[in-house]
């Protein structure tokens, strides 16, 4: 037995005999080509299945392997009937029964993630031709009428030969049963699908096309799969991975022979587990997989289930409400912490705590870092008028930062034009402005520089409606200007990362590092509006994102935190933890047509749980009639991300609209793989993280 991760405690773990001898899998890369273009590292040969070399190929020669199919390939699916939900085995049996007596041909397939049946009926070429059989079961009572996309069995077709065409156009005949891939180096490379490590096999099909088969042990099969599944860019933490890398080792091994009707064990997409082969590597996911090299979850001895999805929308859900059956690792359980780790920062200077502060922006909070006092960051300071007197300072800081020369401010006229002279803007407009631009832009009764006006108001510097305006410019709005015209000249965008356990940030795409504050520190907060406010004190949730403009020695001067606007959930930092899709009634009624078989839509009925997750949909079509959805069907019918939504709709008749609002990815059942990061982040390990999404599993180790 190799020696235990010390991350590991060796009361978790304990031997599994029954998986001590873990065979190789065949993983399936393709079953719909007819045509492929190979080569290999450093050369090699092709051989037959057996081992037999055919063909010697050099380094970066291309070879095509062709299948002759005598015409076009037979479709690889088909679309049957699935009569409601997945059913234990005995009321698979009973419901078949039925069927049978109203003159159909049924049969069941079992749910791979339960232990539960579907039962389908009818062999359709397109989902049309399903109507009449649909329409007579919904007539005799059946609801959760189901029109499901299906593998089509068939019987091998006679092709001709399988050729292989070389570089000078030479056609060499190949063995019918297939070809061996065997490079010198590692990779056998498949032109526009990437590079495999192990043995890669080309056989026909019994569709008339190309079946391509990898074969390769466990663990170099997880190197492709962990970062497709889950990143080490989009998710770069260490025991994040680790809980997917046990995860996709025991969904693997407990998934053996899912698909060895095609000829392989898994296939290479969604379906089963994403895997890229060579080209998904990753350093940090190779580290995973190795840390946790021959872990298992197991539940009574067994490999669990270890069913995984992008982000749970804050809460997973039960396997009886997706697949029917019943895994009791399969639990529902909350996304969220019972007590959100959070980390003090206090302001190191005395600032405004105005609970409503719309005058903040971060053109003030740049200048208050550097040009500004803090104590100008104040309401009634900044609504007051503003004197030349009073930014002189500030405009000659900025100078001497840009190496500008150091002209005065003017104290007479526009104070926004006057502020754009003192740093030089008035030698740019003669030839780039035009008299007709200003007049397009600006108001007649502005008498003075209209040229420097007007490209003020083109850069955003100004706003067009400043011009007009009679009262006295504020110092905040001469603040602004002060603020944009730095920006023109030294663009800045603050530094952005994520907080972390240690006080350490990580951005993006990045590592780790530090953070050194300034003593004078000024805090802040922006809302999910991008509203700012400045706060003299924050519990600042770990894994929130920081904004920050550090000074002119280095330590940061302004720190904000983001207030995240997909809340406190550990399956935050997904994109899709909140979505919203809208539908006109048409592109509603299309999507739906392409599972029942409906006239028209009268309206949604759904029964929610707790966590606004949908547990039954059911149509009212424009008859009444109603259709039942369950499960995993929901967001399929609706071609929604989730099913946790609710929905508006807007207007009536053909003009109506739905707008459905949701949150997560996925199917809701297992880990949470955003969830998992967010754990990760407050300092969860592995085995924390799968314990909670896995509710009663053990970490066992195979010898």
């Amino acid at each position: 037995m190799m020696p235990l991760p010390r991350s590991v405690p060796a009361l978790l773990l304990s031997i599994i005999p029954a998986l001590a001898a873990q065979p190789p899998l065949r993983i399936g890369l393709d079953t719909q080509a007819t045509e492929w273009i190979v080569s290999l590292e450093g050369g090699g040969q092709v051989c037959d299945r057996a081992g037999k070399p055919l063909l010697k190929l050099a380094p970066e020669e291309k070879l095509r392997i062709w299948w002759d199919s005598r015409g076009v390939s037979d479709p690889t699916s088909e679309y049957r009937i699935q009569v409601g939900r997945p059913h234990p085995a005995a009321e698979a049996v009973t419901l078949m029964k039925r069927l049978k007596e109203l003159g159909e041909a049924p049969d069941r397939v079992k749910v791979p993630d339960a232990d539960t049946w579907r039962v389908l009926t009818g062999h359709f070429r397109e989902a049309s031709e399903a109507e009449p059989v649909l329409q007579k079961l919904q007539d005799l009572g059946y609801d959760e009428l189901w029109v499901a996309s299906e593998a089509r069995a068939s019987l091998p077709r006679k092709g001709r030969a399988l050729y292989a065409i070389t570089e000078r156009y030479e056609r060499r005949p190949l063995p019918t049963a297939g070809v061996w891939l065997k490079p010198a180096g590692e990779l056998s490379i498949l032109q526009g699908k990437g590079r495999y490590r192990g043995k890669v096999e080309i056989l026909p099909n019994a569709q008339g096309r190309l079946t391509v088969v990898n074969t390769l042990d466990l663990e170099t099969y997880l190197r492709g799969v962990v970062p497709k599944e889950m990143g080490a860019w989009e998710f770069p933490s260490l025991e994040a991975l680790k809980a997917q890398a046990v995860a996709a080792r025991t969904y693997a091994v407990a998934n053996r022979g899912k698909r060895a009707a095609d000829g392989f064990d898994m296939g290479d997409t969604v379906a089963d587990q994403v895997y890229g082969g060579r080209d998904g590597e990753q350093a940090l996911t190779d580290r995973a997989i190795l840390e946790t090299e021959g872990l298992f979850a197991t539940y009574g001895g067994k490999p669990i289930q270890a069913l995984f999805m992008a982000n749970c929308g804050g809460h997973t859900t039960d396997v009886s409400l997706v697949f029917g059956g019943d895994a009791p690792y399969l639990r529902a359980v909350p996304c969220y912490p019972a007590k959100p780790m959070t980390l003090p920062y206090a302001s190191g200077v005395t600032a405004p705590t105005e609970s409503q502060q719309p005058w903040l922006s971060w053109e003030l909070l740049r200048l208050a870092s550097m040009a500004i006092p803090t104590d100008w960051l104040s309401g009634d300071r900044l609504v007051k008028a503003a004197a030349a007197e009073d930014l002189v300072l500030p405009v000659r800081i900025l100078q001497q930062r840009l190496a500008l020369d150091l002209r005065p401010l003017a104290r007479e006229g526009n104070l926004h034009l006057a502020l754009a002279r003192a740093f030089g803007f008035q030698r740019i407009v003669e030839g780039q402005e035009r008299p007709q631009d200003a007049a397009y832009f600006l108001p007649d009764s502005l008498p003075d520089d209209r040229l420097l006006a007007s490209f003020l108001t083109r850069r955003g510097v100004v706003s067009a409606s400043s011009w007009s305006v009679t009262e006295p410019i504020t110092l905040r709005q001469a603040l602004q200007t002060l603020g944009h015209l730095w920006q023109e000249l030294e663009p800045f965008a603050p530094g952005e990362g994520s907080l972390l356990m240690d006080r350490q940030v990580r951005r993006k795409r990045g590592g780790p590092e530090p953070l050194p504050l300034a003593s004078n520190l000024l805090l802040a907060e922006e809302g999910p509006d991008g509203s700012l406010r400045l706060v003299a004190r924050s519990e600042i949730q770990v894994g929130d994102r920081l904004k920050w403009i550090p000074g002119e020695e280095g330590p940061v001067q302004v720190l904000v935190r983001r207030l995240d606007p997909d809340g406190a959930a550990w399956d935050r930092y997904n994109p899709t933890a909140h979505w919203r899709v809208e539908y006109t009634e048409a592109d509603l009624l299309a999507m739906v047509r392409k599972r029942i078989n409906v006239g028209g839509i009268r309206e949604l009925k759904a029964q929610h749980n707790d966590q606004g997750r949908v547990l039954d949909l059911t149509l009212i079509d424009t008859q009444g009639a109603p259709h039942r959805v369950h499960g995993m069907h929901i967001r399929g019918l609706l071609g929604l991300k989730d099913n946790v939504f609710h929905w508006l709709t807007v207007g009536q008749g053909a003009k109506r609209r739905w707008i459905f609002y949701g949150r997560g990815w996925g199917h809701g059942l297992g880990m949470c793989q955003t969830g998992a990061y967010g754990m990760a982040l407050e300092g969860a390990t592995f085995q924390q993280v799968l314990q909670h999404y896995y509710p009663g599993m053990n970490l066992q180790r195979v010898d």
